[in-house]
C-alpha cells in the first residue's frame, strides 16, 4: 500500500492513494520526478503554493507547474503533450553530465522554462552550492604552519590525490597518471592508489570530516579535477583545498577564471598569484609538474597562493564579485534551517513566477537554452581530442540520440510512447547517423 506523508505549515498526516485528493485553493507545482518527499502548502512570503509528487494532481485545473530534478529525468517518463502555455516546467539540477547525458543537448534543455542550475546563467543559479561562507575560506581551523609543511615532505609527497569514481568524462585519472611520471603524488582512493584509512574509506560519510579535513591540510598542492568540464560546474574539489590550506591544482570549470572563483585576492590578476593553480595553463603534465616542483622548492612564490590565509585581515580576499555573490545569496547550506536551502527557495521561485502570471503581471525570462547547461562533449586532457575509447564520449552521443527524438516525437505529436518504440528509433538514427 502506497501512502505519502502530507506536510502543511502546522500539520503533518498520512494521504492514502485510495482516498480523495484534499482541495487546494493555491495554485499547485507537482513534482513529476519524485524528491523532496514531501506535499503541502509551502509558504513563499506573501504568496503561496502547493507542492506535492502526487501524479492525480496532473489533471486538476489549478495546476500550473512541472518541477524536475534532473539526475531523475526521464525520457521515457514525461507529463507530454508538452502545454507550454498551461504549464511550466521547471528543472532542478546541480549535478554533472554523468547522471542524464541528454540533459547536455539543448533539445532537452528547451522542454524548461525555468531552471535552477550550478550556471550563473540559470535563472536561479547555485554555482557556490558548496561554499559555506567567506569565512571557511580565511579560518585557520585546518591550517599546517609552512615549516610543519615542510617537514612533512620528508614522509609525503607535495601533492595528494583524493578519488572515488575511476571513470569520468574528464578522464581526470588518465592526466594523474602522467603527471606521476615527473613529480610525486600521494594518490588515495579507489582507482591504482592507497586505500584510505576504514574511516574515511567511505567518500559519501567521511568527505567532508574534520578528520579528513585535518588529513588533506598536510599537503602543500592537491589535485582538485572535477569529473566533467562545465561551465559553472565548481565543487567541494576546488572549495576543500582552499579551507584548509592547501594550493589547488584546478582541471574542470573554464570559468573559474571568468567569474574569479580562483582569484580570492584582486592583486592576482596582475601578478599572477591566484589562489589555484589551473592545469589547463600549461601544455602538459610534465610542464604542470616542473611548475610545480619550482614552487614546492621556493617558500616566498608558494606563500603567494596562501593570501587567503597568510595576508593582512583586509588583504585576504578583496574579490568583490566573489564577496558580493556570497552576501546576496538567500539559501543556506550544511542544513543552515534559517536560511532554507536552494531547493526550498527554488520552489518559491516557481511559485512566485506562477502567481505572477495569474495576476497577469509582465513577466520577462529569458529562455533556456546550452547556456542553462552547458557541459562539452568529453576531451581528452592529454591530447586535447575526443578519446574513441572514453566510454563517456559513446554517451555523450547517445544522450543527443535521446534527446533528438524525444524532440522528433514531441513534434509529430507521439506523446504516449513505450520504451521498446523509443529506443527502436534511438536505434535507426543513431545507424543512419541523425544523431
Amino acid at each position: 500500500q502506497n501512502n505519502r506523508e502530507i506536510v502543511n505549515e502546522d500539520f503533518i498526516y498520512r494521504l492514502n492513494e485510495n482516498e480523495d485528493l484534499p482541495d487546494v485553493e493555491e495554485p499547485v507545482i507537482l513534482w513529476w520526478t519524485p524528491f523532496t518527499g514531501l506535499n503541502g502548502v509551502r509558504d513563499c512570503g506573501s504568496v503561496k503554493c502547493y507542492f506535492t509528487e502526487d501524479r492525480r494532481f496532473k489533471t486538476l485545473s489549478n495546476l500550473n507547474a512541472f518541477m524536475f530534478y534532473g539526475s531523475k529525468f526521464d525520457v521515457i517518463d514525461l507529463p507530454l503533450p508538452r502545454n507550454g502555455i498551461a504549464h511550466d516546467w521547471a528543472l532542478l539540477h546541480e549535478e554533472s553530465p554523468k547522471n542524464v547525458p541528454a540533459l547536455s543537448h539543448l533539445e532537452v534543455l528547451e522542454l524548461f522554462n525555468l531552471t535552477a542550475t550550478f550556471s550563473r546563467k540559470s535563472h536561479f543559479p547555485i554555482t557556490l552550492q558548496y561554499l559555506k561562507n567567506k569565512d571557511v575560506l580565511t579560518d585557520m581551523k585546518y591550517f599546517v604552519p609552512l615549516n610543519k609543511k615542510e617537514e612533512l615532505l620528508s614522509d609525503l609527497a607535495p601533492i595528494i590525490y583524493v578519488h572515488s569514481d575511476c571513470s569520468t568524462p574528464l578522464e581526470r585519472d588518465a592526466y594523474a597518471q602522467e603527471l606521476m611520471k615527473y613529480i610525486q603524488v600521494d594518490s588515495y582512493g579507489k582507482c591504482n592508489a592507497i586505500i584510505l584509512c576504514y574511516s574515511l574509506s567511505d567518500p559519501m560519510k567521511s568527505m567532508d570530516s574534520a578528520e579528513f579535513l585535518h588529513f588533506i591540510s598536510r599537503y602543500k598542492f592537491t589535485l582538485s579535477f572535477e569529473n566533467a568540464v562545465c561551465e559553472d560546474y565548481i565543487t567541494e574539489k576546488l572549495w576543500r583545498p582552499l579551507i584548509v590550506g592547501s594550493v589547488p591544482i584546478y582541471m574542470g570549470s573554464p570559468s573559474v577564471r571568468i567569474c574569479s572563483c580562483i582569484l580570492l585576492f584582486s592583486t592576482g590578476l596582475a601578478s599572477k598569484q591566484n589562489s589555484a593553480i589551473l592545469a589547463s595553463d600549461f601544455k602538459s603534465p610534465k610542464e604542470l609538474a616542473q611548475y610545480i616542483l619550482t614552487l614546492n622548492s621556493n617558500i616566498t612564490k608558494y606563500k603567494s597562493h596562501l593570501q587567503h590565509k597568510l595576508g593582512n585581515e583586509n588583504e585576504k580576499i578583496t574579490n568583490n564579485k566573489l564577496l558580493e555573490s556570497i552576501e546576496n545569496r538567500k539559501w543556506g547550506i550544511d542544513n543552515d534551517f534559517d536560511k532554507g536551502n536552494f531547493i526550498e527557495h527554488f520552489e518559491c521561485y516557481v511559485c512566485k513566477h506562477e502567481h505572477k502570471k495569474i495576476v497577469g503581471d509582465k513577466i520577462e525570462v529569458p529562455s533556456v537554452n546550452t547556456d542553462h547547461y552547458n557541459c562539452s562533449k568529453p576531451i581528452s586532457p592529454l591530447s586535447g581530442k575526443e578519446n574513441a575509447e572514453n566510454w563517456w564520449l559513446d554517451q555523450w552521443y547517445m544522450g543527443r540520440c535521446e534527446a533528438r527524438v524525444l524532440k522528433k516525437f514531441i513534434e509529430i505529436g507521439k506523446n504516449d510512447y513505450k520504451y521498446d518504440e523509443f529506443y527502436d528509433e534511438l536505434k535507426n538514427m543513431f545507424t543512419n547517423k541523425s544523431c
